[in-house]
């Protein structure tokens, strides 16, 4: 009787040890699974409170082109305001916004561009205003500044041609933009650039043709680009037209900036021979500022009178060329827009010339700075009838 309840107290400790080790291996188990679970969900918390840089998604991706979309496209517009505005403020002699309405659409803005540099290079040309006192003190330090300007926009058309982005100069972005569309020639912008460093200081003219020459370079290589601007580069066949427009342009400019180069700088860019056939000097003119001699005064027409003269003749050469190339065309409806829009620049320059007529060569009546109220009305008639 005492060996069997023996036998059954032994079984059921054996039972009892059996169930408490099966208690401690679910313990265990339990806390082994509660302690990855911990350290899995505190390895998420810290990855959660120092994420790592995220990794450049589609998502993010037009979010930032959008953004630098926009900047660009901002800046593109206020660079196209801004030229706007140069062209607006151009002399009555070049008005090339008036121009501008018969440009095709696509090539508007390169025309833009185009007239804006111009602008901005004869304005980098001429020192600033200085007092007839300080002419000799100013002109050295005048030059030198119109140097670096000049050769500030001779390396950033090179390195706009050669794909390198722009600077923040506003006719810079605009030309930037318009250089990625067209295949322009380079040597064009360098003969303009260089065509004004080499009026730096104001050096004299020996003759009319060296003044023709300037014209040639600083202005007709403008009409070359508009018309390389043009779709299909149609305007090409009238490269010669655009040359005798560009040298009457180049005259005319010499001769309205006439008085200002007088009274401001000191010189007189009337061509050396014209002034020794004419018996004038130099010296005359510059201690009568007011011209009221009568015998300068006439001698002074007489020498305008001959320059503009030359002005005129590259006009009628440039309308002779244009009915011949009307005439082998066949029909004057064959000069498109693309092809007649960029020498429709000769229209303000006839007008300006015949109003210096009207008031007898006198590059001193305030009437030439005065605008054309019809001006607009020629510049059509000549868009219509194909007739510069």
């Amino acid at each position: 009787m005492s060996v069997r309840r023996l036998d059954l107290v032994r079984l059921r400790s054996l039972r009892t040890l059996e169930v408490v080790g099966r208690c401690r291996c679910l313990s265990t188990h339990s806390h082994s699974h509660s302690h990855d679970d911990g350290a899995h969900s505190q390895s998420h918390s810290h990855s959660l409170s120092a994420p790592e840089p995220p990794v450049s998604s589609p998502l993010n991706v037009p979010s930032k082109t959008s953004s630098d979309t926009k900047k660009a496209q901002f800046a593109l517009s206020s660079a196209r305001e801004f030229c706007d505005s140069l062209l607006d403020s151009s002399p009555p002699l070049f008005s090339p916004q008036l121009v501008l309405p018969f440009i095709p659409a696509p090539s508007r803005d390169a025309y833009t561009a185009l007239a804006a540099l111009s602008t901005t290079l004869r304005r980098s040309m001429h020192p600033p205003p200085t007092s007839s006192s300080l002419i000799s003190h100013a002109s050295g330090t005048s030059a030198a500044t119109s140097r670096l300007r000049l050769q500030f926009w001779r390396q950033t058309l090179q390195d706009l041609l050669a794909g390198k982005p722009s600077p923040s100069e506003p006719v810079a972005v605009l030309l930037s933009d318009v250089v990625r569309d067209h295949g322009f020639t380079r040597g064009f912008f360098t003969r303009m650039v260089d065509a004004r460093i080499s009026r730096v200081g104001d050096p004299p003219f020996p003759d009319i043709p060296a003044i023709a020459d300037f014209g040639e370079n600083a202005h007709a290589s403008m009409l070359y680009l508009m018309g390389e601007s043009m779709p299909d580069g149609r305007a090409m066949p009238l490269e010669h037209v655009s040359s005798h427009i560009g040298r009457a342009m180049g005259v005319a400019e010499i001769l309205s900036e006439f008085p200002t180069t007088l009274e401001r700088r000191g010189r007189v860019l009337l061509p050396l021979d014209v002034m020794m056939r004419q018996g004038l000097r130099e010296e005359d003119i510059i201690r009568r500022l007011d011209l009221q001699d009568p015998e300068i005064k006439r001698k002074l027409a007489d020498a305008v009178f001959e320059v503009a003269t030359h002005a005129n003749d590259q006009l009628i050469t440039a309308r002779t060329m244009l009915e011949e190339v009307i005439e082998r065309q066949g029909r004057r409806e064959s000069i498109d827009d693309a092809m007649f829009a960029p020498i429709l620049t000769a229209i303000p320059v006839r007008t300006w010339l015949e109003k210096l007529e009207k008031v007898d060569f006198d590059l001193f009546s305030p009437k030439l700075k005065i605008k054309s109220w019809n001006l607009p009305l020629k510049m059509y008639w000549a868009y219509r009838t194909r007739k510069i």
